[in-house]
């Protein structure tokens, strides 16, 4: 089993967050699992698949995501990638944000929600899945349910007004229809006002036009909850490789394939500030 690491402790209202990260083994599909610490749930989630690193060769091609996702009870975060037509091996990192109550009792199952849905078969599927109402989105995940020769994520964001989340993925250079399961992870709005917390908060910005976009996304005074990322590719298309919090306030996302894009980085979660609504689009 891989070893699990601490990245970062923080506080906000009646919550205790914890940052957690670990890695897979090299492999051409790599894929982990982390679970969540006893007596926490998982809120937001991220994945990097480090294709250029110590497993590959020299220039290799590239590995790319196909899922992260959390189990229903929110207990478990998975992630998975595949190198594409070429081989080019890979390690997988997953990370987490994970919460209890501040005094260290579990939250209530009420004031917490996991919910999926899955799309029709597509060759560029995609799908939403919404929180029940009088919840808001902290985060959520995706997973491309293929079977020959790949389809792969290029998307998987909140959307405006938190009320749900969007997945999308698409087979590239062969051809590879699949389905995508979405999931929505979210917290009880009246849990969040009522624990002395500010409702919470969207915001997003985008990189530069680039072959290989890579975006790094800094929210000053932010206590994350979850990230996002969507590749706007026109062409042939890219897509994901990385989209996680590298801390309390750091959204990176960047993708790889042949045509140049923009990628889309997001940020869900709570915001110092003067006590009212945020929303920030």
């Amino acid at each position: 089993m891989s070893a699990v690491e601490i990245v970062d402790t923080y506080y906000y209202g009646a919550l205790r967050f914890t940052l957690l990260k670990t890695v897979s083994p090299c492999a051409q599909h790599p894929t982990v699992t982390l679970n969540a610490l006893p007596g926490t749930v998982i809120l937001g989630r991220g994945v990097y698949v480090d294709w250029d690193g110590p497993c590959s060769a020299p220039s290799p091609p590239g590995n790319l995501l196909t899922a992260m996702y959390p189990n229903a009870s929110g207990t478990t975060w998975t992630v998975a990638s595949k190198d594409h037509i070429d081989s080019s091996p890979a390690r997988i990192f997953a990370y987490c944000i994970v919460a209890q109550m501040k005094n260290g009792s579990p939250i209530f199952p009420g004031n917490y929600t996991v919910v999926s849905a899955t799309s029709a078969v597509a060759a560029h599927p995609t799908q939403q899945a919404d929180v029940p109402a009088g919840s808001l989105v902290v985060g959520g995940g995706a997973k491309v349910n293929w079977s020959g020769p790949g389809n792969m994520l290029f998307a998987s964001y909140p959307t405006v007004g938190l009320g749900g989340w969007v997945g999308s993925a698409k087979d590239h250079l062969q051809s590879d229809p699949a389905t995508i399961t979405v999931w929505a992870i979210g917290l009880r709005e009246s849990f969040l006002r009522n624990s002395g917390m500010f409702v919470s908060s969207f915001d997003s910005t985008s990189s530069p036009d680039a072959n290989h976009p890579r975006h790094t996304f800094v929210v000053p005074d932010f206590h994350l909850t979850g990230a996002g990322a969507r590749v706007n590719w026109n062409g042939t298309g890219n897509l994901l490789t990385a989209s996680f919090p590298e801390d309390r306030q750091t959204v990176v996302a960047h993708d790889v394939a042949v045509d140049r894009s923009t990628i889309t980085a997001y940020a869900v979660g709570f915001l110092w500030g003067d006590g009212k609504f945020h929303g920030i689009y």
